[in-house]
């Protein structure tokens, strides 16, 4: 792990260059890096491009970027829900994760998304390129939710809030219902606030952990080449999610 919460922002970018000279095959990018690191690659994948931003990052000849937020949330969704696709979405927060979670929502054909972020400007440009896709997506307020929260099928945090360093809770005071799932990118910890919420009104829980592994998987396969057999990873998966949820989820 490189902590870079007390460097410069210069070094971000010499970091990547001592990793790929001292042969490192790869590594992973978390908050706040996800949408700079496009600048420092010199190959993007389609998932990355399409989302804007990247976790993945593969060492050869060039460095390649890969968005498995975006994949590992596809597989989160079809973990839980199958072939189902999303009715009416809220979304929290208009950051990098979010576009993943967004642009992979619309990949599984969802009927329509809210999208709630303090920054306007972020929330409409993101709400821009999913309405050019199609894709029925409109920027609300956070002030306006309360009376519209119980429309909603499901409700994703996208936002840091929750998280041991942003403390709170994304949804501020209105309560979701029985109803609806919802689903939290923080997974440190692995109970926010927002999940206790849920877990309050008897609502559908996922939890970031989910996230955290599918997305993990999907780099493990980056960095062995796909060399490692689908079918042995699935079959792991059960083992990884329990491990996790016994040692984080309490």
């Amino acid at each position: 792990m490189f902590d870079l919460k007390d460097k410069d922002e210069n070094y971000f970018a010499v970091l990547l260059e001592e990793l790929r000279v001292a042969g490192f095959k790869g590594v992973n990018i978390t908050f706040p890096f996800k949408k700079k690191v496009i600048k420092h690659v010199d190959i993007i994948s389609e998932n990355s491009r399409n989302v804007g931003s990247a976790n993945t990052l593969i060492f050869r000849k060039k460095i390649t970027a890969h968005n498995t937020d975006y994949t590992g949330f596809l597989k989160t969704y079809n973990f839980h829900f199958g072939t189902n696709t999303p009715g009416t979405i809220l979304v929290l927060g208009a950051g990098g994760v979010s576009r993943a979670v967004t642009f992979a929502l619309a990949f599984l054909g969802v009927e329509k998304i809210f999208l709630i972020d303090k920054n306007k400007v972020k929330a409409d440009s993101l709400c821009r390129d999913l309405n050019l896709l199609n894709i029925n997506c409109v920027v609300t307020k956070l002030d306006q939710l309360e009376k519209h929260l119980s429309s909603f099928d499901g409700i994703i945090n996208c936002t840091p809030i929750g998280h041991y360093d942003f403390p709170g809770c994304p949804l501020g005071n209105p309560m979701p219902n029985k109803k609806q799932w919802i689903f939290d990118v923080v997974y440190t910890p692995a109970k926010t606030n927002f999940i206790k919420k849920g877990e309050q009104v008897g609502a559908k829980i996922i939890s970031g952990i989910d996230l955290f592994i599918f997305q993990a998987i999907d780099a493990f396969l980056y960095f062995t080449e796909n060399k490692e057999n689908n079918h042995n990873l699935i079959n792991h998966v059960y083992k990884l999610r329990k491990h996790y949820f016994d040692n984080l989820y309490n």
